[in-house]
């Protein structure tokens, strides 16, 4: 395994509003909430419960839709739910936006083990923060950011903790968690964000360094909650993906497609249910010492081809009958978006590349998701042989 450091919660990436026509993939119970041991973790606290994988906890609430072992790894869920909009604001080099659903259940990994989140019973809300760079529209990974709830009138504290960074079919990547509030009433919500880990390289050097605060204001009401719009999926359990959520307000989520990408087009590997796409750019972009070529792997889901982070990859690179081996570091860059890079002595068309996946990514998974991206065998492919 290569993980670039510990894959604790900290680390693991490192209001009321105008009703809009948006969904949010998941539901509170369902068919896959059966099979999960209900042990109380403080890993997921105020409003979830993180749990082992593998007893019969949430049977009773199964939703009728595919059983998990004939379900495709990537598949429709069951169940939308809507969303609410809180608010937009920009804060250094960033624009955050603020959302809501229903409480949801979700899988969050550590390592190689995977536990099951449950709702506890309670009055409260899903938020979910949505963070990117307005000039390039990248969603930008920023680890697992603090979120603090106060009353608006006192002042005092009602919830601290970290959100989960997470991916959802039609939220794509963000980051959230379940929220419980005592009582009906205005709140406020501020977020802290560290700078960004993951190398900073081209015109994106530099720009993610400081670490930065988001507030916002938020009406909490159940009469409003009670109107989220719910419906079930007719064709859940079979392969593919609900549809990004449209807005204007913030980019989809999604990487660039390939034929936007910078650098010659190595090929496409795929495993795990990711697609791997391997680009080659003949020189190292800025940020990074070194004059040689570099290899970029962007690892991202089918159908809608959200970067997949927080994952150890590395890759060996046999090029005139000499092999290298190297550890694909996470890095952003505004052509690339999120991806896995390092510089390699010669790479060229017809070399032969292998990767190799020694961590799954570190990532909690909305419905959908939850069974994909967790093993993967060694890829190897041809460069510019497809």
């Amino acid at each position: 395994m290569w993980p670039e450091r510990d894959p604790t919660r900290r680390d693991f990436i490192a209001t009321s509003g105008v009703a809009l026509g948006m969904s949010v993939a998941g539901c509170a119970t369902g068919d896959d909430a059966a099979g999960e041991t209900e042990t109380p973790s403080g890993a997921a606290p105020g409003g979830t419960e993180a749990t082992p994988e593998g007893t019969d906890a949430g049977r009773e609430n199964e939703l009728p839709t595919a059983t998990a072992q004939e379900r495709p790894l990537v598949h429709i869920p069951a169940h939308q739910d809507g969303m609410r909009m809180v608010g937009m604001t920009e804060v250094g080099p960033y624009m955050v936006a603020m959302s809501y659903t229903l409480p949801h259940d979700f899988w969050v990994l550590a390592g190689q083990e995977k536990s099951y989140v449950r709702i506890n019973d309670g009055q409260g809300l899903h938020l979910m923060a949505t963070v990117w760079d307005p000039e390039y529209n990248q969603r930008i990974p920023l680890g697992s950011p603090p979120v603090e709830v106060r009353d608006a009138a006192s002042g005092d504290s009602v919830a601290e903790k970290s959100l989960w960074p997470m991916l959802s079919q039609q939220m794509g990547p963000h980051f959230g968690d379940n929220v419980a509030f005592p009582d009906e009433g205005e709140y406020t919500v501020q977020l802290s964000f560290d700078p960004v880990s993951a190398r900073q390289l081209g015109e994106y050097r530099g720009r993610f360094t400081d670490s930065v605060d988001a507030e916002f204001d938020l009406l909490f009401r159940t009469d409003i909650t009670n109107n989220i719009r719910e419906r079930f999926v007719d064709e859940a359990g079979q392969a593919g993906a609900l549809e990004p959520m449209e807005t204007n307000m913030k980019p989809n989520g999604s990487l660039p497609e390939v034929r936007a990408l910078p650098g010659d087009h190595g090929g496409i590997v795929d495993g795990g249910a990711a697609k791997f796409v391997v680009q080659v750019l003949r020189k190292t972009p800025a940020g990074i010492d070194s004059s040689g070529p570099y290899l970029a792997v962007s690892a991202r889901t089918p159908y809608n081809q959200y970067p997949l982070p927080f994952m150890g990859l590395r890759a060996t690179v046999s090029s005139a009958g000499e092999e290298v081996r190297e550890p694909l570091k996470a890095a952003i860059h505004p052509e690339l978006g999120y991806h896995y890079g390092a510089p390699f002595p010669a790479i060229a068309m017809g070399d032969e590349v292998t990767l190799e996946v020694g961590a799954p990514p570190q990532i909690a998974r909305h419905r959908g998701y939850q069974t994909a991206f967790l093993e993967f065998d060694d890829m190897t492919l041809t460069l510019g042989e497809q």
